[in-house]
């Protein structure tokens, strides 16, 4: 891989590398690693974490227009009313490294945890999303940022809940966060009639829609036949492709986007993007 990347000049590998195991605090740290040596450069305004199992439904000059049109708001999922305390109300143990790579490893021990600091609300959301420099700049730095971060290390699945929790306590301020309470943004889902996620970093279908891939663990692994309905979509990145369940679906998407790129054809359905709740709530 360090052969690869000397090849490019805008890319680079982590300076610290973490052994992640799969919902405990090393896939967050991991994250926070990135945006650390992420920040020292200068020609980047939105940082997005991409998972291997993702593929872009937008091209790279689509994904510079949509953000352009977001003014330095992020696009981070946020949810008040479905989520699992368990995962945070109690402590949670790491028994070892080599067991079921999806959680088995992991253990409730029954201890409750203290409050989360500065009076914070603790919000669900998704691991992934589209941060702002300044975001990013204020998780690193900011001092309840780092306090919350360190509350995080033993709550299960921490990246779930950091970034949907700094973005949606307005009395924070964070760069690009909300700036009103959620449960008055949820009006404006409704006046700007978009998607009830309030979000478009991420498409995942958890049995909504039709799946012509596979369920695996509650998530459509998308197949060939889902392309034509993903081609449709206002998000900017799908999950998931697993290559050797349908490599027919993960081709044929790549190459259309790297078509698509030497199109450069003007962004479709901008209103939809404009009319998104945290532009008409900020």
């Amino acid at each position: 891989v360090k052969s690869i990347v000397q090849c490019f000049d805008n890319i680079y590998l982590v300076s610290k590398r973490e052994e992640i195991t799969y919902a405990t605090f090393s896939r967050l740290q991991a994250d926070i690693n990135c945006m650390n040596d992420s920040i020292k450069y200068s020609s980047w305004k939105y940082l997005l974490n991409i998972a291997s199992s993702e593929l872009p439904l937008k091209t790279n000059s689509e994904l510079v227009k949509i953000l352009s049109i977001y003014q330095g708001h992020n696009d981070i999922e946020g949810i008040w009313k479905k989520r699992n305390m368990e995962r945070t109300d109690y402590v949670w143990q790491t028994l070892n490294k080599t067991g079921d790579r999806y959680g088995s490893h992991l253990k409730n021990t029954g201890i409750k945890k203290q409050p989360p600091p500065d009076n914070l609300l603790i919000f669900k959301g998704s691991a992934y999303g589209a941060f702002s420099r300044a975001f990013v700049e204020f998780v690193l730095t900011n001092e309840v940022a780092k306090r919350l971060l360190e509350w995080s290390r033993d709550t299960y699945s921490p990246d779930e809940h950091y970034w949907a929790t700094l973005n949606y306590n307005p009395h924070l301020n964070p760069p690009g966060g909300y700036k009103v309470k959620l449960h008055i943004s949820f009006v404006f889902i409704i006046l700007a009639k978009t998607d009830p996620t309030i979000w478009t970093s991420r498409y995942v279908n958890w049995g909504e829609s039709r799946c012509y891939g596979q369920i695996i663990r509650g998530i459509c692994v998308f197949g060939s036949l889902d392309l034509p309905s993903l081609l449709n979509r206002h998000e900017l990145i799908a999950n998931k492709f697993y290559l050797h369940t349908d490599p027919i679906a993960y081709q044929c998407l790549e190459e259309l986007i790297f078509n698509r790129s030497k199109l450069d054809l003007p962004l479709n359905d901008a209103t939809f993007y404009r009319r998104m709740p945290f532009l008409l709530a900020s």
